[in-house]
């Protein structure tokens, strides 16, 4: 008796060892490897171009005043002597920032500069100095103020600004002020 449970004892080892291996042999009939191959892969160069759409820049005029032309670079604007003579005369500059880089941009800082010896209250993209209001809007009637966090999309982003230099006090008497080196920069970072 104790044979038979030897010899079956082996029969079943037997039996299991060959299940075994008809399992090991389907199962690598079955394998399979995948290989990914990158070729050649190049890096372009990122480049940084924010800047005003270049030219000369005549102003939309209201009333009597009289608006000198601005010369816009890529970083500055230079507006020509201007003149504003009564309530409500107003000069407009339509001006375009671009983005040609290959990195967004976005609007991080306004930062207005008073005129020379001249007493302003700012507010971001609004100045006051005397009878004088000087503001960057983002619609050509000079409602909406401009604001940070504006995005400029790589390559194609472009944001119209207008800056407007308007007669809007009443104050009277005393003689007429000069103001000269008013205006903002514009801080751009990358988004």
């Amino acid at each position: 008796m104790e044979n038979q449970q030897k010899q079956g004892s082996l029969l079943l080892t037997a039996i299991l060892c060959a299940a075994l291996l008809g399992i090991s042999i389907a199962y690598a009939a079955l394998s399979a490897t995948l290989t990914i191959t990158m070729g050649k892969v190049t890096q372009s160069a990122l480049s940084w171009n924010v800047g005003f759409t270049t030219g000369t820049v005549n102003a939309t005029k209201v009333g009597s005043g009289t608006c000198g032309a601005a010369t816009v670079t890529a970083n500055t604007v230079t507006v020509a002597d201007t003149t504003l003579t009564t309530l409500h005369d107003k000069c407009t500059y339509a001006l375009t920032i671009k983005n040609t880089g290959t990195v967004a941009a976005t609007l991080a800082t306004i930062n207005p500069s008073n005129p020379a010896s001249v007493s302003c209250t700012n507010s971001g993209a609004s100045m006051v100095c005397g009878n004088i209001t000087y503001k960057l809007t983002t619609d050509a009637a000079g409602n909406t103020l401009l604001t940070t966090n504006k995005d400029l999309a790589a390559s194609t982003g472009s944001l119209p600004v207008y800056l407007v230099a308007e007669y809007t006090g009443t104050t009277t008497g005393g003689s007429a002020a000069t103001h000269t080196n008013a205006g903002f920069t514009l801080t751009y970072n990358q988004k």
